[in-house]
């Protein structure tokens, strides 16, 4: 290479490889976080210079596979086609080698020039030992060991890259006798002008690979199809089960070879993170976790409810509503401000914050990714794969992110699959927070509980019927399983403070406007005009106060504001002495399940389509009515 010129290099690799990590050790500072064009995926992009040679480095999203299904691997293969990558190295995990190397045999067959990096190699070291010579050897291109965490092997790896030491194998899979046979037919009839290698190209349009069935004719695709349909009359699956079956035989077959044990035996950690993962053991587990979770949040958030509540009325007490003096319009913008102050208060530290140091506390020790693992059959009845359950866990916290995750899910159908379930049948933490604070607390533990399971319920029967009208074939899942460790007590709490921050930025603001409106309207009897029209759904099916409809009109702009605005709207937070117990499982139950807030409704919009969005939101507000009035009924005969 020529002193000072630059050539590019891409980094690709399953999602928790060490594949970030690597990136940051290569480019160090000045990394650039852009969205790939039309796109909203992102992807890191670093320029390192090495002997007065000039790398850029892009860190290509994490990808499951190289077929073009989902937005990740759109991005992925779009690079690799168009982005002259002088090299690409391929990050495979060093302690979970099987799943990495079935990515790395669908680089190399389509002829792409690799490195491959085995990160995490520190780690796996203590479980067994790697024969680096024998892999290369068997995959016909370099293999070379590296660590994020220590540094080991970075510089090595930067100085092969800049020997262009990438290179393409002749390595290949030998898949059964008709898909070989196929593959073999449609490389015939391939055009000249490829991007990728002709065997490569031919083994991905017989996965019904998208982007690569646009690389050729009509012809050729009425050919594929009649091959894996005939394949399929055959076998009795799909022709991308059978060539995902062969890559992962042959995988587990070169790790036997080049992997032996070593005489370490299994640790403590490891015998708990097995315990943990087996369905037997590791469901009782998660039921136990998922009880103590929702355990804590009711009684402990209802004891520093009384505390924060108690603490406010000895310092400020009617202080800020005195201010207003005689005015009718100051005391009234006074009011709604102190109970702004108090919903806020009462809502965030008590209920709120206490599900996100657990959250913290659950994502920190490694357990979160291990119900992933364990429940990855679970979901596979929904038409999604365990990983769906990160954004689950998620949304249990805030909606949006959760949403936002759900771009790396394999396909659009998943998508929507999963996006309904989020926004029908998975509480945010301020859904919560009513379930556990109002209903729990007002009602009793037994009504809350109920709530939740009728949400699991629901989220059932939501993916259950959205896989059977939307069917596809489910994706694999492939998941690093970190150590177990004890929690750090500053990273926790740090990340409790960066995940709350946005309810006093974000909420706080919107309930005092919308707490003075209310006020205002209360003052000069305004608010009538709003209720009246809607009683016959809030008083006439529900059987709650009227004014219930103005807590559920609120919560549109911040699920956490409806229970804010009930205290506002009845003037105290003592809010059973304007409810009763049935009202409370009524009013939970509506909350639960009825239209996503604002926020959520704009993330959706972006990530599924508008057509989508309105259509789970207009179902979810249906959804919330019967099933609120189903319970009213119920209340009043039993």
């Amino acid at each position: 290479m020529a002193h000072g010129e630059t050539f590019k290099v891409a980094l690709v690799g399953l999602p928790n490889v060490g594949k970030s990590s690597l990136f940051t050790r290569l480019t160090g500072v000045g990394v650039i976080s852009s969205n790939y064009p039309g796109t909203t995926v992102e992807f890191d992009e670093g320029v390192v210079t090495r002997n007065g040679k000039t790398v850029s480095v892009h860190d290509l999203p994490g990808t499951y596979g190289m077929s073009g299904n989902s937005d990740d691997e759109k991005v992925v293969l779009r690079d690799l086609a168009e982005g002259h990558n002088d090299s690409v190295i391929l990050v495979a995990d060093a302690t979970n080698l099987v799943n990495s190397l079935v990515l790395c045999f669908e680089a190399l067959e389509l002829g792409l020039p690799v490195i491959i990096a085995l990160t995490k190699i520190d780690e796996a070291r203590k479980k067994f030992k790697i024969d680096m010579d024998a892999l290369s050897s068997i995959l016909g291109v370099p293999v070379m060991p590296v660590s994020a965490k220590t540094s080991e092997g970075v510089d090595a790896l930067a100085d092969a890259v800049c020997e262009r030491r990438a290179k393409a194998s002749g390595f290949g899979i030998d898949y059964s006798p008709d898909i070989e046979k196929a593959a073999i037919a449609l490389e015939d009839g391939l055009p000249d002008n490829l991007r990728f290698s002709r065997r490569g190209t031919a083994i991905k349009i017989l996965e019904n690979s998208e982007d690569f069935n646009n690389m050729v004719g009509t012809d050729l695709r009425h050919t594929a199809n009649v091959m894996r349909k005939i394949y399929y009359e055959n076998n009795g699956q799909q022709m991308g089960v059978g060539i995902a079956s062969a890559r992962y035989a042959e995988a587990e077959s070169i790790v036997s070879d080049v992997v032996s044990e070593t005489d370490v035996k299994p640790t403590l950690k490891d015998r708990i993170s097995d315990i943990m993962i087996t369905p037997v053991t590791g469901v009782p587990i998660l039921i136990a976790v998922c009880l103590v979770i929702l355990t804590a949040i009711i009684y402990i958030g209802s004891f520093l409810d009384g505390v924060v509540s108690t603490v406010y009325e000895t310092l400020i007490g009617t202080a800020i509503i005195d201010l207003g003096g005689e005015s009718e319009f100051w005391t009234a913008v006074l009011t709604g401000i102190d109970g702004s102050i108090q919903a806020i208060l009462a809502l965030v530290i008590p209920y709120i914050m206490v599900f996100y140091i657990i959250l913290g506390i659950l994502e920190d020790s490694g357990y979160l990714t291990r119900a992933v693992v364990l429940l990855d059959r679970v979901m596979h009845h929904f038409g999604l794969h365990g990983g769906s359950f990160i954004p689950i866990i998620v949304g249990l916290g805030c909606n949006v992110p959760a949403i936002m995750a759900v771009r790396t899910i394999q396909s659009r159908r998943e998508k929507v699959i999963l996006s309904s379930m989020i926004v029908m049948a998975v509480p945010c933490s301020a859904q919560m927070a009513i379930i556990m604070g109002a209903t729990g607390q007002y009602s009793g533990v037994v009504y809350a509980f109920g709530i939740l399971i009728m949400l699991v319920c629901l989220a059932v029967l939501t993916g259950v019927l959205m896989n059977r009208f939307l069917k596809y074939e489910p994706s694999s899942l492939a998941m690093e399983l970190p150590d177990l460790e004890m929690p750090s007590a500053k990273n926790v709490l740090f990340k409790t403070w960066y995940r709350i921050k946005d309810f006093f930025y974000i909420a706080f603001p919107l309930l005092v406007v919308g707490s003075i409106v209310v006020e205002v309207l209360l003052q000069y009897n305004l608010l009538d005009v709003v209720v009246d029209p809607l009683s016959p759904i809030t008083v006439g099916m529900l059987g709650l106060p009227a004014v219930c409809i103005i807590a559920f009109i609120v919560g549109i702009l911040r699920k956490e504001m409806a229970l804010g605005m009930l205290a506002i709207l009845f003037g105290s937070t003592s809010l059973e002495l304007f409810m009763t117990p049935d009202q409370f499982v009524v009013f939970g139950v509506v909350m639960a399940v009825y239209m996503p807030c604002v926020a959520t409704l704009i993330t959706m919009w972006r990530e599924i389509g508008w057509k989508e969005t309105v259509g789970v939101s207009v179902l979810s507000i249906v959804v919330a009515i019967l099933l609120g009035t189903a319970t009213n009924l119920l209340l009043q005969v039993f």
